[in-house]
């Protein structure tokens, strides 16, 4: 899953005039980040990097029917991939920045993921423009004890300054 995972982002990286357009516009346009997804597997698919994929998948759990925005199978492994784009650039005056996101009211995504039975579950959180690290870790460190099975896997510092694609990744085995 790591190769796929390099992929998505050098997928993304090379749309810099993207991001500082949806930046400007104070935009979260999720829909187009699981375009340019529905895009890509298929290329992955060709090279032998995806066994198969699956759009908005649903799951049966305990609680319900639950849809997930993608279902990945790399190397004979299911994966369970929830999408969500993060603007914060502010640029409308909204009230938008980044711990916006990180509020309790808005880790329902999380919650849903942690309910599947099985599989392993990543969030993929297209972040622009780039929070930077200090932003990025007080927000982190300000997360529920309860998400403490969640692991970030990427750094801002490791990004441009119009993106940082958060890769989480719940290293819990089995649903909560």
């Amino acid at each position: 899953m790591e190769a796929v995972l390099e992929s998505i982002s050098n997928w993304f990286l090379v749309k810099q005039d993207y991001f500082i357009a949806f930046a400007e516009a104070d935009s979260r346009l999720e829909g187009w980040f699981k375009a340019e997804l529905l895009l890509l597997f298929p290329k992955l698919m060709k090279v032998g990097l995806l066994d198969e994929f699956d759009r908005e998948y649903n799951v049966k759990t305990l609680l319900g029917r639950k849809q997930i925005d993608f279902r990945l199978l790399a190397q004979g492994e299911i994966n369970y991939c929830e999408v969500k784009a993060l603007c914060i650039s502010q640029a409308a005056g909204t009230p938008r920045n980044l711990a916006f996101y990180f509020r309790n009211d808005h880790i329902g995504l999380i919650k849903k993921l942690d309910a599947l039975p099985s599989g392993t579950r990543w969030v993929l959180g297209f972040v622009y423009p780039n929070p930077g690290a200090f932003q990025w870790s007080t927000v982190v460190e300000s997360l529920p004890d309860s998400l403490n099975h969640w692991r970030c896997l990427t750094s801002p510092g490791n990004y441009p300054e119009y993106l940082f694609i958060s890769i989480w990744r719940s290293q819990a085995t089995t649903g909560q």
